[in-house]
């Protein structure tokens, strides 16, 4: 750096010295009118000057008393080329920082009108609202990695996500250890984001099975090759619980072990944990079983001229299940599957159909209450979804849902169709 500096300073003296040699314009001769002042000689101009001291050289550059030495001014410089590197490392650090950084969102309005549920016009609705208005900030390391959403629509604003990641050294970030509020790491439908899915809201069986998605705990999750694990430990409630705390001492264990070829993924997914409740029955409250055992998979296609074509199904069963800590339904059993077909048109749009079924209690007969279904009978549910992307950021959809619940003797199904019309933004 230094020999570059001597170099810049040289040059910048040479031309100084360059412009400094320039012969200057002949001064005016004074007019012949004008008398001029006699100058006398100096006692010096009249002495010898010796052969040592030669009379200084018209025109030669002088430099002025009191100006910086040449090691001065490269002191000066460098100290002008390290402010510069500071600056600029300071520069790269907000840089590097700031790519570590990811805010997304996404925000689902939509339009929904359910038809009258009998002849006389009562039930039904016709409704704007927002569904979802997601907020979702990352920030990833080598070793760790932030993450918190929240969702704020018109009931309020609500912690979605709050995760604290280890990534474990050494593993390429294919091993991590995460701590906090997150999704429970079952099958495919439940992980899977509300803003990627095809149609507005999750199947039944995914909804009863899995309420709210998320929970409080701790989870381990790992990749090799085309394999694919998660296993947590969590509260076991829910986030739709309530509480921000666990309702009792037990602990649930929710795994899934999967695949990913690309073409083709999909896996198995377990469940085994308690709930403390009482039964009609009971006197003291006892811990009954809250499992599930589920199957998923998901195939790709190219095969169709039109665009890819995609098949989704998966399979729920359990016992203990619901809302309310995620046990409205103590110790009852229950099973449900959905089959989803998605083809794509072109680059911009996609139909899609979805079968799904859930039987609220395995083996209860269908009843019916007067004219009414019973609220434990089975229901099927067959959907229709055509969409449109505007781009990348902005997907219209418009949903047509028809539930059918299973009818005996005089109770007929109620008149529950559901049309949807969603636009979702994204960033």
């Amino acid at each position: 750096m230094r020999p570059l500096l001597v170099a810049l300073t040289l040059l910048t003296s040479s031309a100084a010295m360059a412009q400094a040699s320039t012969p200057q314009e002949a001064l005016p001769t004074p007019p012949a009118s004008e008398p001029r002042e006699a100058v006398e000689p100096s006692a010096t101009a009249s002495a010898p000057q010796s052969s040592e001291q030669l009379p200084p050289r018209a025109n030669a550059p002088t430099v002025p008393e009191g100006s910086p030495s040449i090691d001065e001014r490269l002191t000066a410089d460098e100290h002008r080329v390290e402010a510069l590197e500071e600056q600029n490392t300071e520069t790269k650090n907000d840089l590097s920082a700031l790519k570590k950084l990811r805010i997304s969102g996404y925000i689902q309005a939509r339009y929904q009108y359910q038809q009258d549920l009998d002849d006389s016009g009562a039930g039904g609705y016709s409704r704007f609202g927002v569904r979802r208005g997601r907020l979702k900030a990352t920030y990833t390391t080598d070793l760790s990695q932030f993450m918190l959403q929240i969702d704020a629509v018109p009931a309020g604003v609500t912690l979605k996500d709050a995760e604290a990641t280890l990534f474990v050294p050494g593993t390429k970030q294919q091993l991590s250890v995460t701590l906090g509020q997150m999704k429970w790491p079952f099958g495919y439908e439940g992980p899977q984001s509300s803003s990627d899915r095809e149609f507005p809201e999750r199947s039944r069986v995914v909804r009863n099975m899995l309420p709210s998605e998320r929970d409080r705990g701790a989870k381990v999750s790992g990749r090799y090759k085309f394999l694919r694990l998660a296993v947590g430990v969590f509260d076991g409630n829910g986030t739709d619980s309530g509480t921000t705390q666990d309702n009792d001492k037990e602990k649930d264990l929710v795994g899934h072990l999967g695949f990913d070829l690309k073409w083709i993924a999909g896996g198995i997914s377990g469940w085994y944990g308690h709930d403390m409740g009482r039964l009609p029955t009971d006197t003291f409250r006892h811990a009954y079983d809250r499992t599930r055992i589920g199957a998923d998979l998901q195939a790709y296609f190219d095969v169709v001229p039109l665009g890819g074509t995609s098949i989704k199904g998966e399979f729920i069963a359990g016992r203990t299940y619901g809302a309310a800590n995620n046990a409205t339904h103590l110790d009852v059993p229950a099973h449900g599957w959905y089959l989803l077909l998605v083809q794509n048109i072109g680059l911009n749009d996609a139909v899609a159909v979805r079968y799904d079924t859930f039987d609220p209690h395995n083996g209860q007969t269908d009843l019916a209450a007067g004219e009414v279904p019973g609220a434990d009978n089975a229901v099927d549910t067959v959907g229709f979804v055509v969409q449109h992307h505007f781009g990348e950021n902005l997907k219209v959809s418009a949903v047509y849902e028809i539930p059918m619940t299973h009818a005996v003797a005089q109770a007929l199904d109620p008149h529950d169709n559901l049309f949807t019309l969603q636009m979702q933004a994204r960033f």
